[in-house]
């Protein structure tokens, strides 16, 4: 079973790789990145408003989920959001009748497809998070700012960064007459889960003790079918098979974040997230460093010491990998996505950030200059994922050509 899956996940990336086309130094340095007063603890409209507790059914909950929509609605208006409810259920252990308690879940899932594409035609390259605090096993008052308040705002930094590229890129697809191929076809998705994953299950088996919302999104996705296209247009069968790559971003945040390769499939993606980070260090436009960052919130220095690099395994063979056997547990939100064949690149440092679980996991003790960082390398690689050299700003002359061309070779 584990092989089948590896070779359907192998086999659909083979198809996007031949795409993946690196940006310009050019383009690099004009590559966005979140701002210090974007990720301000207090003021800052990215960050701040996810510091607070936000447990499923808590008036945060309510909150961080009417921002997000405020949040597409008044930023990117032609994205489209869906709400998935999900229902999960519990036994609480202290109860000697055990009984289930029901637990009603919302994902919210935010996409921008190419304006040409029908339902079920574009591949997605989806970033995805999980906004909720656990309900319990933390102390009262729990904020999660790596657990994962800053993955939230990466993820509305990423979509705000692509949208003006995107938006740009298919209008002069449209203009050509281009469109209705894999690699012309690309759209972006954001997702933001429900709950927090624990991997516990109950006594009598069957329901699991998760209030996760991620195992109901990725068996809804497989479940449900795409409508059928014409003769002449390719298609995918359902939501799950949409998804060309899913980055899963969690307990981002601390200084000095080390994420290893976990999976052969995904190598080689993470080896072209870990060229863009090299480039960018090389270019001078990251600021944290592994001796000056601290986790104080303070910028470091820009360097290219090797033992900063947040991706370590980039020159690792992938016959070499150590995958840690037992590291992916049904208490990580992919799992349910990564059981069903869908390609998986985890950004999740192997240790988990100082304060994490505690209440100094809170905006004062997140290490901005790392997170700056972080913005740039993960907008890098969506734009070279999504091809986007096509729409370099201020690009040379004789630089841009028929997208069909670059598409082709």
């Amino acid at each position: 079973m584990h092989l089948s899956i590896s070779l359907l996940a192998s086999l659909a990336l083979a198809r996007y790789g031949l795409a993946y086309k690196p940006l310009s130094d050019n383009f690099l340095r004009q590559v966005p990145g979140v701002s210090e007063a974007e990720l301000d603890p207090v003021a800052g409209d990215l960050l701040a408003p996810f510091l607070q507790p936000r447990a499923p059914g808590s008036e945060g909950h309510a909150d961080i989920q009417d921002h997000l929509v405020q949040y597409f609605a008044a930023n990117l208006p032609d994205w489209t959001v869906e709400w998935q409810n999900a229902t999960t259920y519990t036994q609480d252990p202290k109860d000697k009748k055990k009984k289930f308690v029901a637990h009603h879940l919302a994902n919210l899932v935010f996409r921008r497809e190419p304006p040409w594409t029908r339902p079920g035609q574009a591949n997605l390259l989806t970033l995805a998070t999980h906004y909720a605090t656990p309900s319990t096993g933390v102390p009262a008052g729990y904020v999660g700012a790596t657990d994962a308040a800053v993955s939230c705002a990466l993820l509305l930094h990423v979509a705000r960064s692509l949208d003006r590229f995107a938006a740009q890129m298919y209008r002069e697809m449209q203009e050509l007459g281009e469109g209705g191929t894999v690699p012309m076809d690309m759209g972006l998705q954001v997702v933001f889960v429900d709950g927090v994953p624990t991997g516990k299950e109950n006594d009598k088996g069957g329901a699991t003790a998760d209030v996760s919302g991620s195992k109901g999104l990725a068996a809804a996705w497989e479940r449900e079918t795409n409508p059928a296209l014409a003769a002449s247009l390719y298609g995918y069968p359902n939501r799950l098979n949409q998804i060309s790559l899913l980055l899963l971003l969690d307990l981002l945040g601390g200084s000095r974040p080390r994420v290893p390769s976990r999976y052969q499939t995904t190598h080689w993606a993470y080896q072209a997230m870990a060229r863009v980070e090299q480039r960018l260090r090389g270019l001078g436009l990251l600021t944290s460093s592994s001796s000056s960052s601290s986790g104080g919130g303070g910028l470091g220095t820009a360097t290219d010491d090797p033992s900063a690099a947040f991706l370590p395994d980039h020159a690792t063979p992938v016959h070499q990998l150590d995958l840690a056997s037992g590291w992916a547990t049904d208490r990580d939100d992919h799992i349910p996505f990564m059981r069903r064949g869908v390609a998986v690149l985890p950004v999740v440092p192997d240790a988990k950030p100082a304060h994490a679980g505690t209440l100094l996991d809170d905006g004062q003790h997140v290490d901005r200059a790392v997170v700056q960082d972080w913005s740039r390398i993960l907008v890098g690689f969506a734009l070279e994922w999504l091809d986007m050299m096509e729409v370099e700003p201020q690009a040379p002359a004789g630089r841009r050509r028929r997208r069909r061309a670059s598409r082709s070779e």
